[in-house]
């Protein structure tokens, strides 16, 4: 029967294999059944106290959960890192879904607030008294607090380091350099001035009453000419420089403070960032996420003693600048884009996935709730303030008034806030709960309008520029000026024009008639102002065709089609130029209107010319049999045609790249006729017709085949390809061919190509 069944039967011990990457989950699984088992001792000890007893067994009961949450959360992190599809190509960066560890991070920080609140929430039975004042306690909490987010630092550790560059892993170390030390130089003298003002203002070293308004008038001034005349000092400076004089070497990463300043930020972007959720996708989940966060976080600097409870306060806000500065860096690659209209390149930091203007701006936002929560923390500790009316801001109230301490930031709000201090103006009552006792208060009133001027509104009038800017890309396009969007604006466009999938084009959308129109609009006057025409980016519209957005990809589409433009991968465009060209070569009327249609014929040469310039930058191995063949057939139809010269000369040097048999017959076929390539080495009749040989009738473009010829020799001698002798024949008879025909100066270019063979012959 088994042998029927193809089985065969080998009996035997079971061998034990070792444990791989792969047995991971064992590990954490074990992990979690213990750390289970702890927390069900811990529940044990709520009936019986004296069950458990001494911080040697409550620390491990206690270690093992924050272990296994741990584990957990690098599993979970490490298998979907691994599950991600990653992009090879530069400036992009992947954004997994982390989900699972932020729904963990929630959980455990949740868990921290109800701790942190001891006594006072419902259902708070612990089995030992909650005394976050214990040094043990506090630090055993404080470590829980670091435990929380290190799998996720791990997760944005991996995308960061995959993101830098996709060729080296120091994702710290910028691309464009350090810090200049000009920069560094004047913010350091900048901040100094101003503290340095605030120190003497404080400790009122010196009155300005009489003087005052003069004073601040020649700053601001100053202020205004230091930014028109410290770039061209600048400039003056670096003409000054000697280029022949000798460069001491550079110091290191290490070495130099620019690269300190460069590292922090990058780490700010790059980790601390993501920890708002800002990266995940999905509709709402970023702001979802980012609240979930900063709850919990602002509930801890509320309920833990002072002065720790600036602890989780400094994590939400170094957070929420990390996001700030991660927006940052999304505007300054999306001026890139728009002006080198492309999202495929490596002058971009970390892409265009998340647009971060909603979610910087909520994270701004949590700071009007973060800054009453640290400024009640350090009253608490250090009681630099005073209450204005002691009968209703009496003893603890003093301290712990939450209600009070956002009351006052408010008011020094209406103060600071350029918008709203007309306050000052029309003597609008304003009831300060607290005064400053003296100059540490009065530094710590200033940091907090400091934070409002310089953070918030900076934020703000971002927002209200890149509003503007998307208007007026909109009327330049509409205009005919500029044929693409910024990457985000384009996405919301293309997804707002998406009204359904074509029924007879499936890879097509049905588009709004609004869209319709602007495109015609934008077609017509681009046309009208000798632009071309086109109705988006040909460049762009090569890559929307592969966006993972179906709806960005399915209006690209519609565009491909409505009208009529070679977008796609280098070989299928050539496939289409050369379907179209062959299509009109059969129609008996179309050498006619080949030649009676002059702005057709351009349009023609702009596309050839497009699929040669991204035929250019593809890597030489792409450059396969079926590309050359393909490119001999469009030279043929374009053979003699002045207005295609350029083009030729352009396929000649891209054919000339590829050391390849191939690729010397694509030369070939503009060199000799087709009656000579068939006594050339290995053609026949067929082959020569399925090269589309054809020679130029212009000596001079022969000779500019000839000299791509001689390239491809070069490199052939510096290579290990396999059909060196087959492909050195075929040049040598192609040579010898046109030593036998007129034409000067091709044959001055074969005599060149031959001497490089002959040399080669005379090394080996």
């Amino acid at each position: 029967m088994m042998a029927v069944l193809n089985v065969e039967w080998r009996p035997g011990w079971p061998q034990w294999r070792g444990l791989s990457k792969d047995d991971l989950w064992l590990g954490v699984f074990a992990l979690c059944v213990v750390a289970l088992g702890a927390l069900a001792l811990a529940l044990a000890d709520l009936e019986n106290p004296d069950a458990i007893s001494g911080w040697a067994a409550w620390g491990l009961i206690i270690g093992l959960p924050l272990a296994a949450y741990a584990a957990l959360g690098l599993y979970v992190i490490h298998t979907r890192w691994n599950a991600t599809d990653k992009d090879d190509a530069p400036g992009t960066e992947e954004h997994p879904a982390f989900h699972t560890a932020f729904v963990f991070l929630f959980l455990i920080l949740s868990t921290l607030a109800w701790i942190a609140f001891g006594p006072n929430v419902p259902f708070a039975a612990w089995p030992w008294p909650v005394d976050l004042t214990h040094p043990v306690q506090r630090g055993i909490y404080l470590c829980a607090m670091a435990t929380a987010f290190l799998p996720l630092l791990y997760g944005f550790h991996c995308v960061a380091a995959e993101a830098g560059g996709k060729d080296r892993r120091n994702y710290l170390k910028p691309d464009d350099g350090p810090v200049s030390m000009a920069t560094l130089l004047g913010g350091i003298t900048l901040i100094g001035t101003i503290g340095a003002g605030a120190w003497a203002a404080g400790e009122q070293v010196f009155s300005m009453e009489q003087n005052f308004g003069l004073v601040i008038m020649a700053l601001v001034v100053l202020g205004f000419l230091a930014f028109i005349f410290l770039p061209h000092l600048s400039s003056l400076i670096g003409e000054r420089d000697d280029p022949d004089a000798p460069k001491t070497a550079s110091a290191g990463f290490a070495g130099h403070p620019g690269y300190i300043i460069s590292a922090l930020d990058a780490a700010l972007v790059r980790l601390l960032a993501p920890l708002s959720g800002a990266t995940q996708g999905g509709w709402m989940v970023p702001q979802l996420i980012l609240v979930l966060i900063m709850l919990p976080l602002s509930a801890m600097g509320y309920a833990l003693p002072h002065p720790w409870g600036l602890a989780p306060i400094a994590i939400a806000s170094l957070i929420i600048f990390g996001l700030g500065r991660r927006w940052a860096w999304v505007e300054d690659d999306r001026e890139k884009a728009l002006r080198i209209q492309t999202t495929r390149s490596d002058q971009f930091r970390i892409g265009f996935a998340n647009d971060l203007r909603d979610e910087a701006l909520m994270g701004y936002a949590w700071l009007f709730v973060l800054v009453p929560l640290a400024l009640r923390q350090i009253q608490m500790q250090f009681d630099l303030f005073e209450a204005v009316d002691p009968m209703i801001l009496s003893g603890a109230a003093q301290s712990t008034g939450l209600i009070e301490w956002l009351k006052f930031f408010g008011t020094e709000l209406a103060k600071g806030v350029p918008i709203v201090d007309w306050v000052d103006i029309y003597d609008v009552t304003q009831e300060e709960p607290f005064v400053p006792k003296g100059a540490a208060a009065r530094h710590i009133v200033f940091i907090s309008r400091l934070l409002v001027d310089v953070v918030i509104i900076a934020a703000l009038l971002q927002a209200f520029g890149i509003m503007q800017r998307n208007t007026a890309q909109k009327r330049l396009f509409e205009a005919g000026q500029i044929d693409f969007f910024d990457p985000f604006l384009e996405g919301r466009i293309f997804q707002q024009a998406h009204r359904g999938t074509d029924p007879v084009y499936p890879n097509r959308a049905i588009v709004s008639e609004k869209f319709s129109k602007l495109i015609a609009s934008h077609v017509e006057r681009s046309a009208a102002q000798f632009r071309g025409g086109i109705p988006y980016s040909l460049q762009r519209l090569n890559e929307l065709i592969a966006s993972k957005s179906e709806e960005e990809r399915q209006v690209a589409s519609w565009i491909i089609g409505k009208y009529d433009l070679l977008v796609g991968p280098v070989e299928d465009r050539m496939a289409l130029l050369g379907q179209r060209w062959s299509e009109l070569q059969n129609d008996p009327e179309g050498s006619e209107y080949w030649e009676e249609n002059p702005q057709w014929r351009n349009k023609q040469r702009m596309d050839f010319e497009g699929i040669l310039n991204d035929a250019r930058f593809e890597r030489t191995d792409y450059w396969r049999e079926s590309r050359s063949k393909a490119l001999s057939a469009l030279l043929k139809h374009v053979h003699g045609k002045p207005d295609f010269i350029e083009a030729r000369k352009a396929a000649y040097a891209i054919l000339g790249t590829s050391p390849s048999l191939h690729a010397v017959r694509a030369l070939a076929a503009r060199i000799v006729s087709p009656e000579i390539a068939e006594t050339l080495p290995l053609m026949s009749a067929e082959s020569a017709l399925a090269w589309s040989f054809e020679a130029e009738p212009k000596d001079a473009e022969r000779a500019l085949a000839l000299d791509s010829l001689g390239v491809i020799i070069d490199l052939i001698n510096n290579t290990t390809l396999a059909s060196k002798k087959t492909t050195r024949a075929f040049v040598e008879a192609v040579c010898e061919h046109v030593l036998r025909s007129p034409g000067k100066m091709s044959q001055a270019a074969a005599r060149r190509v031959l001497e490089k063979l002959n040399g080669f012959k005379r090394e080996t």
